[in-house]
């Protein structure tokens, strides 16, 4: 007896999980053919499509003009000699905010290409030249924000998408793979988005997007090894290709934040120290100090070693560097200082710079 409801009890759950996987299977190829005649690269290709069109309208083209006028010798005749640079601007908010970065000359006039292709002018605001982070402003009122997204979420290995403009009408876009956070020498205040993507001339201040379709970065440089001409290749007429480098992206959050400096104050005010340092095996050395700096002010003399800032450690100059330019003017920070084999604390109310 026992054995036969045990056998009956078998084929009710043979039966259910027949009817189970009937069931998927008629949900899976009745109910959602369109899905089920997709493959994951069709699906895909509609998410990638979807996320570029959503963020485009973000993206414009900054076209910046510098007029000069050149004298021939013997005062012969004058010649109008015209300069124009192409980069990238994301829009920063309704108003007419754009972000983008410095230009290769200070331009006489600066136009922006929207993503209807209106062409619109542009005024210069101010720049952060520690970021090389430039704002721009338009008379004409943006219905398309930023959907900012978190850096926080991206790591190594995420993927993201940069949509940026060159010459053309179409923007370019490229697909990539985040390497991780990185600090470059020559802008020490902010850890840089690593991106492995190629990047074509005019991506600079373009976005880099998310796959939720967020801004998590606006592209800032490029790092390529040195290209060598090569003699048999200079005997064809094509030019020859550059090297693929890296790309570094300014985080949005401190896209956000420097321009919002910027805005409101003209320029991004940051802390200042007073000294000049070379770094030694055994430390930060003080080789100067400046006169009625905060350094000076507060008792920081040269052979001084700089061990820690706050409770950070430095050991090179861009740490010093980075740690003094994200704070503020006036803000009261901590030095630990070896003099002499003694390690004693300073309080130092920073300077502007």
């Amino acid at each position: 007896m026992v054995i036969k409801k045990s056998q009956q009890n078998m084929d009710i759950i043979y039966l259910c999980k027949v009817f189970g996987i009937v069931f998927i299977l008629f949900h899976f190829f009745v109910l959602t053919p369109s899905f089920a005649k997709e493959s994951v690269l069709q699906q895909l290709e509609k998410d990638f499509k979807k996320v570029v069109i959503t963020s485009r309208p973000a993206v414009v083209k900054v076209i910046a003009t510098h007029h000069t006028t050149t004298q021939f010798p013997n005062n012969i005749r004058k010649m109008n000699v015209s300069q124009q640079s192409i980069s990238s601007g994301i829009i920063l908010d309704k108003n007419g905010h754009i972000v983008t970065t410095t230009f290769d000359f200070l331009p006489n006039a600066v136009e922006v290409v929207l993503n209807n292709k209106k062409r619109v002018p542009a005024k210069f605001i101010g720049m952060d030249d520690l970021t090389d982070i430039v704002v721009l402003k338009t008379e004409n009122k943006m219905p398309f924000q930023v959907k900012q997204g978190n850096t926080k979420q991206i790591d190594t290995g995420s993927w993201v998408l940069t949509l940026a403009n060159s010459r053309g009408s179409h923007p370019i876009i490229s697909f990539g793979i985040v390497s991780g956070m990185e600090i470059l020498p020559d802008r020490p205040c902010d850890e840089l988005i690593k991106i492995n993507t190629p990047i074509s001339p005019g991506n600079s201040g373009g976005a880099v997007i998310n796959t939720s379709g967020e801004i998590v970065g606006m592209l800032l440089a490029v790092l390529s090894e040195p290209h060598l001409p090569d003699p048999f290749m200079s005997q064809f007429p094509f030019p020859a290709f550059n090297r693929p480098g890296i790309a570094f992206a300014v985080p949005i959050e401190t896209v956000k934040s420097v321009a919002t400096e910027i805005i409101e104050h003209g320029k991004v005010r940051r802390g200042w120290l007073g000294v000049t340092i070379e770094t030694k095996d055994f430390g930060v050395f003080v080789t100067r100090v400046n006169e009625n700096s905060p350094a000076h002010k507060s008792g920081i003399l040269p052979r001084d070693v700089i061990l820690k800032f706050e409770d950070e450690p430095i050991t090179t100059y861009t740490q010093l560097l980075r740690c003094v330019g994200t704070k503020r003017p006036n803000t009261e920070i901590k030095l630990r200082i070896n003099r002499n084999g003694n390690e004693q604390n300073y309080t130092i109310k920073l300077g502007e710079r």
